[in-house]
């Protein structure tokens, strides 16, 4: 614990006025030899030692530290799986691949928490492997990915995105539509517009579908949201597709 506070602490002190961190002279300071440590201190008997070791190595931006961190997001304490996520997200960069990798761990906590860095990381050498993820078995992990995919937007991942609004999990579909309202991408418009106007589907999912149409806002998605409002009188569809709507109006 106490080469991870002295990083922390190191860390603190290389921060400019202008907020940036000097990794260059943080890097020099701390050494592989303390990178190592904080790798070794992540399998510790101790909690608050390896979630301190997870939260440090975010500050050396080794890359040596990756697939540790990788590893140590399956673990079961939720503080040091999130931090070891978060560090991953600040490393960047060299991260990436070894995250796309971890998409086919047989950990389920480190494929969800791959997608979660690598939607947050937004790099689109991601998009093959996180359109093949949205075939996971588990719901959770199938969700993570159709949102990392909107989070990156990369209209390569449509057609996949469309599919997963069949998908058995409401969480899965309400983050494809989300995904594909980002995405704004056309070919999206008329499974939206499917799922807007059927009756039979969860109040929220048409909701969503709604605001999807009211972002991507081509002729035929302002249609479909002008006779949404006619034919159902419901508040949280009618409302919703109103305020999309406006949206539209107010961009033309």
């Amino acid at each position: 614990m106490r080469d991870a506070a002295r990083v922390e602490k190191r860390y603190l002190a290389k921060i400019n006025i202008y907020g940036v961190v000097l990794i260059m002279e943080l890097w020099e300071e701390i050494g592989m030899e303390t990178v190592e440590k904080l790798i070794e201190e992540l399998t510790s008997d101790n909690c608050e030692i390896r979630w301190r070791a997870a939260r440090a190595l975010r500050w050396t931006k080794a890359a040596r530290a990756v697939r540790p961190l990788i590893k140590a997001m399956g673990v079961r304490d939720c503080n040091v799986r999130w931090s070891a996520a978060e560090s991953l997200v600040v490393i960047g960069e060299p991260a990436v691949h070894p995250l796309t990798d971890a998409l086919k761990d047989p950990e389920r906590d480190i494929r969800w928490r791959a997608g979660w860095a690598l939607g947050r990381l937004r790099n689109t050498v991601a998009v093959d492997s996180l359109i093949r993820t949205l075939n996971d078995e588990d719901p959770d992990v199938r969700w993570r990915a159709a949102w990392a995919l909107g989070q990156i937007g990369d209209a390569r991942a449509t057609k996949a995105l469309v599919r997963a609004l069949q998908d058995n999990s409401s969480n899965v579909r309400w983050s494809a539509i989300e995904a594909l309202g980002v995405m704004k991408d056309v070919d999206a418009v008329e499974p939206l517009i499917h799922l807007l106007l059927n009756p039979g589907e969860e109040t929220i999912l048409r909701a969503a579908a709604a605001d999807a149409l009211g972002t991507i806002g081509n002729p035929q998605a302002e249609a479909a949201l002008k006779a949404i409002i006619l034919r159902d009188d419901f508040a949280p569809i009618h409302d919703t597709a109103r305020q999309a709507l406006e949206r539209i109006e107010k961009a033309d």
